[in-house]
């Protein structure tokens, strides 16, 4: 098969972004826009040595999942690349892309635990609460865009349909005011400019948090903060300078706090947590109470048990366990993340949680050698997964129970396939933190298996 090739196509499973994946010849050939159970007529695009890539010419035979899809940048931007298929069956095939991991990458069979139907969210559409927007000017006007899924492109978009619509009204308004007070965008190809992103955090009172991200610095930004102040919604402005230019990360290490509070609060399950610009929580806020609710039911605490959070952030997880613990002890490796952990605990009067900085593969090792005694293990590691020194520390150590919250299913499975000489899993429930996406957050629970 080469290049340009045209074939018809059955479309068996749902790959890990959201494309359709049919066999011709027992080689996968993967087709953006396709659903498991239809028949399309495709062009290969690309042809490589285990895969093929194409594109649908026509639908022969249409899924009864296939929904209208109605967002108007839907094929240009593509971060949404599973609208076109209705949310209910969506949630079915999360679940099976938890199924289909565990059985590509361990031994196990997924028939002798249980996993559970995919938790839906409260919202499948505006449910975002933190945008970082990139910002570029045509015909004098500031527009706010997202970035063309596998490319560099930007695509301005006037109205995101998974974004708060707090945000995109904020969004508007102020890029107004940025064109009123003629602040000079960044173009990287000439390597200057003020405004780069526009960052809008907003809290469950759909109250916000503004923070322009810059190149060069711009008394003109302080002036735009003192405007955007004025908006009823807003209770916090900052600007934070990102001079790198070849880096997918959006902040840099310098923020400034320019108007209003120091901090936009978040109250989930009566417990609050100061979030700045940088800080890292779960952008979609009623699935965020979920994860806690699901954690803590799992947990099946006494107020006997020393609990360790690793990869805390801001605390999130573990506050809202401290109340049923003994003791939390929270590992997070980013600084400004521990010190809002620590104000987080003092904030809601918890004393019976402390926050470590440092890395989590490197202190559990330690602590365990130094006779720490941990009950459970909570664990939520970025999309890499656990890191192996930590493994080989749980498989060392008799821990009742480990709790993996996990926003990658590939990484969960490889890691469950480590462990599973030592711990046994007793269940999984996939919850969909992102509608509209291919994503899935997962809440796995393994019990030791010599633990009397």
């Amino acid at each position: 098969m080469k290049q340009d090739d045209k074939i018809i196509l059955d479309i068996k499973r749902l790959g890990i972004n959201g494309e359709g994946i049919g066999y011709y010849k027992r080689k996968a050939v993967f087709i953006d826009g396709a659903i498991p159970g239809e028949t399309h007529e495709v062009t290969i695009t690309k042809s490589l040595d285990k895969m093929n890539f194409a594109k649908s010419e026509r639908i022969i035979k249409e899924s009864k999942s296939r929904v209208q899809v109605k967002c108007p940048y839907y094929k240009e931007c593509g971060g949404c690349s599973t609208m076109h298929i209705s949310y209910e069956q969506m949630l079915e095939y999360k679940k099976e892309l938890i199924i289909e991991a565990i059985n590509r990458y361990t031994h196990l069979n997924p028939k002798h635990f249980e996993i559970k139907n995919t938790i839906k969210s409260e919202y499948d559409y505006y449910y975002r609460n933190k945008a970082q927007l990139p910002l570029k000017k045509e015909n004098d006007k500031y527009s706010a865009c997202m970035i063309q899924a596998s490319s560099n492109k930007l695509i301005p978009v006037k109205d995101c349909m998974v974004q708060n619509k707090v945000i995109n009204k904020l969004t508007t308004a102020i890029l107004k005011m940025a064109d009123e007070l003629e602040i000079p965008p960044f173009i990287a190809k000439f390597n200057r400019g003020v405004l780069r992103y526009l960052s809008i955090r907003v809290n469950e009172k759909n109250e916000a948090l503004v923070c322009f991200v810059c190149y060069e610095k711009s008394e003109k930004i302080k002036q735009l903060a003192k405007k955007v102040i004025e908006l009823p919604e807003v209770k916090s402005v900052y600007e934070n300078f990102n001079t790198k230019l070849k880096t997918p990360t959006i902040y840099g290490e310098e923020s400034n706090h320019l108007e209003g509070d120091k901090y936009l609060i978040m109250t989930i399950n009566n417990i609050k947590y100061e979030l700045y610009p940088t800080t890292f929580f779960q952008l979609n806020t009623s699935q965020a109470k979920n994860i806690f609710d699901i954690v803590k039911k799992t947990a099946k605490l006494s107020k006997k048990e020393i609990v360790l959070d690793a990869f805390c952030g801001v605390g999130a997880i573990g506050l809202n366990l401290a109340s049923m613990a003994n003791m939390v002890i929270g590992i997070e490796n980013n600084k400004e993340s521990v010190d809002a952990a620590i104000e987080n605990a003092k904030i809601n009067k918890i004393k019976n949680a402390k926050f470590i900085c440092g890395d989590a593969n490197k202190l559990l090792p330690s602590m365990i050698n130094d006779g720490k005694k941990i009950d459970v293990i909570i664990v939520d590691p970025p999309r890499v997964g656990l890191g192996d020194e930590f493994i080989k520390t749980l498989k060392k150590i008799n821990i009742k129970r480990l709790i993996y919250v996990s926003c990658n299913p590939a990484t969960l499975a490889k890691d469950i396939e480590q462990l599973s000489d030592n711990y046994q899993v007793n269940s999984i429930t996939p919850l969909d933190m992102f509608p509209n996406t291919p994503h899935v957050e997962s809440i796995t629970l393994l019990v030791r298996k010599d633990t009397k």
